[in-house]
């Protein structure tokens, strides 16, 4: 297992590194946009990716002529995307893995998620029956700024009560690596397509991966 031997704790991402939910955050997008009568395109995709969902309505306002109150259109979006995502959802190749064997080593285990509210992430890890080996799940709603900000991060090494720099962090999404290098932590960027690939070295990254089983074995 490729884990630093002085890592006390580690943290987990959810969308598009623990769970295959970035399609339906996609299919989500699109509907959005039509539902909302506003022409998509597809790089609009990469420009909201690992950020929060506040942040992401924001630009959506800004760059995108949305109106309305942020709240209520956060609150439409991921409530269409729920729809969609507790249908078919699956978790990304080696992440059962890997948490069994890092929660049967006895590593404390978290998850710091901007996109996901505690009640619906206990839901959908339910469903995959790795609820129980998590510690910690700490959300958007725990802190002020999301991703790229290291907040999120810092809270929930809090809540461990373990030192940053003891903390390994997995993320998918450039943003999310910038996040945890800038809360003092090692990170490990988790990415098969070769574009966010190469942004996550970019991003600062001390490793990169293809998948979570590369970490395993």
């Amino acid at each position: 297992m490729k884990i630093p031997s002085t890592i006390k704790a580690v943290i987990f991402d959810v969308d598009g590194l623990l769970v295959d939910s970035e399609p339906y955050w996609h299919q989500t997008t699109e509907a959005f946009f039509k539902k909302h009568k506003k022409p998509f395109h597809q790089s609009i995709h990469s420009h909201i990716r690992g950020r929060g969902l506040h942040d992401i309505i924001e630009y959506f306002k800004k760059e995108h002529g949305f109106v309305g109150d942020t709240e209520a259109l956060v609150a439409e979006r991921k409530e269409m995307l729920y729809k969609l995502l507790f249908k078919d959802v699956v978790l990304m190749e080696g992440a059962e893995e890997l948490i069994k064997t890092l929660y049967k080593k006895g590593m404390p285990l978290a998850i710091a998620t901007s996109a996901h509210t505690k009640d619906k992430l206990e839901l959908m890890l339910n469903k995959f029956g790795i609820l129980k080996m998590f510690k910690f799940f700490v959300s958007g709603e725990d802190v002020q700024k999301a991703k790229p900000a290291p907040d999120i991060y810092l809270k929930t090494a809090e809540l461990l009560k373990i030192s940053p720099e003891y903390c390994l962090v997995f993320e998918d999404a450039p943003n999310g690596v910038i996040a945890g290098k800038a809360a003092g932590m090692t990170v490990y960027g988790i990415n098969k397509e070769e574009d966010l690939y190469s942004k996550l070295k970019e991003a600062g990254a001390d490793k990169v991966f293809r998948s979570l089983k590369e970490v395993t074995v």
